[in-house]
């Protein structure tokens, strides 16, 4: 849908099948995702020359993104690490953080967005493991 979440908690959860990262980005109703084609990261450099996108993705930057700094952040499932960008000097990888717990294929990953207090918590088989960020 078109609709971008502001304010409030909202709540989704995800069946892991192999490997997958799952997590949040800002807003970006402009960006014209054809121009990707099937590969676009949020965070990292899976391969060279993937950082072309990060000036893209800022050029997205609207009123609604507030003050924050943290444009994506992601649980990823195989190890159980979480990543964070600020698509600019910043990206963090393989970050541990309090709670963490990797997930395999048949578990259920929950993710809480509370937007009014600018936390992800992450949740695996309906328990709570931690806040991400």
């Amino acid at each position: 849908s078109g609709s971008v979440m502001m304010t409030g908690t909202h709540y989704a959860e995800f069946q892991i099948t192999g490997g997958p990262s799952i997590g949040i980005v800002r807003p970006m109703p402009s960006l014209e995702t054809g121009a990707f084609g099937n590969y676009c990261f949020f965070i990292g450099l899976p391969r060279s020359g993937i950082t072309e996108f990060y000036p893209t993705f800022l050029a997205q930057r609207s009123d609604d993104w507030g003050d924050g700094s943290i444009h994506a952040c992601e649980y990823l499932s195989g190890d159980g690490t979480m990543k964070w960008t600020n698509w600019g000097s910043t990206t963090v990888e393989g970050k541990l953080w309090e709670g963490m717990k990797f997930s395999l294929s048949g578990d259920t990953v929950g993710m809480l967005l509370n937007l009014d207090n600018g936390t992800l918590t992450v949740y695996k088989n309906n328990r709570r493991l931690g806040v991400l960020k």
